[in-house]
């Protein structure tokens, strides 16, 4: 493909990655391709996005300007956590009818309708929709009833995979508004990386909220600190004692406090413990 030298607007820019227009040329004819309202939406949206750092931030931007594409009330999520296997749901909902016990209920590990959507998911990686007005290839639809059941009464869902292959999160969206839009399904594809890196912005902001705040009620000496750098090599109290000059039990009786500020039942999950914390921030430099 040939480049003239000269600037492009974001629409055309928009179009030229997508595949959709040639540089200079007419737009193609594709049934997944945003309208002119849609894309100049879209870019409001990820530009309103690089504003959401806490999780307020994150509802009014999805019941916001997320509207325009995917007109909905609730919102119910999944993220992996790096440090855990499981995946953690949150909701999002401006509905008086969904409520905690819903939302329990369609999350439950076994049983919960979410559960089985992103299994579902796992098995076909495509959007799942599925609504009065129709559901695609991909839905079950015996989910509809649960949907009612569980005040959710439709959903428009998407997941997104890690750099391993396995899923990284998963978006939800609820009572959407029907006849479903035309292209929902390709909105969807378009909003995922979006959603993910706006919501793991803000947990990430979150999990610093926090340590920083357990960091500033935990107060480790500066002995205790040098033993937890020891403890995070491995060392064992007789090696950590000859290396700072103290004996064994003075060593055991540090290491004991340690276990008690941090809460936790041993060596490892101190050491662990303390770095997530940013305890260990120090040492490791």
């Amino acid at each position: 493909m040939q480049l003239h030298n000269h600037r492009l607007d974001p629409e055309q820019a928009y179009l030229l990655v997508a595949g959709l227009e040639p540089v200079g040329g007419a737009a193609a004819a594709d049934e997944d391709a945003l309208t002119h309202e849609e894309r100049q939406s879209l870019m409001v949206i990820i530009d309103a996005s690089l504003r959401v750092m806490k999780r307020h931030h994150f509802f009014s931007w999805t019941q916001g300007v997320a509207q325009f594409l995917v007109p909905h009330e609730i919102l119910v999520c999944g993220m992996s956590g790096s440090s855990d296997p499981g995946m953690h749901m949150y909701y999002f909902s401006s509905s008086r009818y969904f409520n905690d016990v819903h939302f329990e209920a369609v999350c439950h590990p076994e049983s919960g309708l979410l559960r089985h959507m992103i299994g579902h998911w796992n098995s076909h990686n495509q959007p799942c929709l599925i609504g009065k007005s129709g559901c695609s290839e991909t839905s079950d639809p015996a989910w509809m009833e649960l949907l009612e059941t569980h005040e959710l009464r439709n959903a428009a869902a998407h997941g997104i995979c890690g750099a391993d292959g396995t899923i990284k999160s998963f978006f939800c969206f609820s009572r959407v508004k029907e006849p479903f839009p035309p292209r929902l399904a390709y909105i969807l594809h378009i909003l995922m990386p979006f959603l993910d890196a706006t919501l793991s912005r803000v947990l990430a902001q979150e999990e610093r909220d926090s340590n920083l705040i357990a960091r500033t009620k935990i107060a480790v000496t500066a002995r205790e600190m040098q033993i937890l750098c020891w403890l995070k090599e491995g060392r064992t109290n007789i090696e950590i004692a000859a290396i700072l000059g103290l004996s064994p039990h003075t060593v055991k009786n540090h290491v004991r406090r340690i276990l008690q500020k941090l809460g936790v039942q041993s060596r490892a999950q101190a050491a662990v413990k303390a770095i997530q914390m940013g305890v260990l921030k120090i040492c490791r430099e």
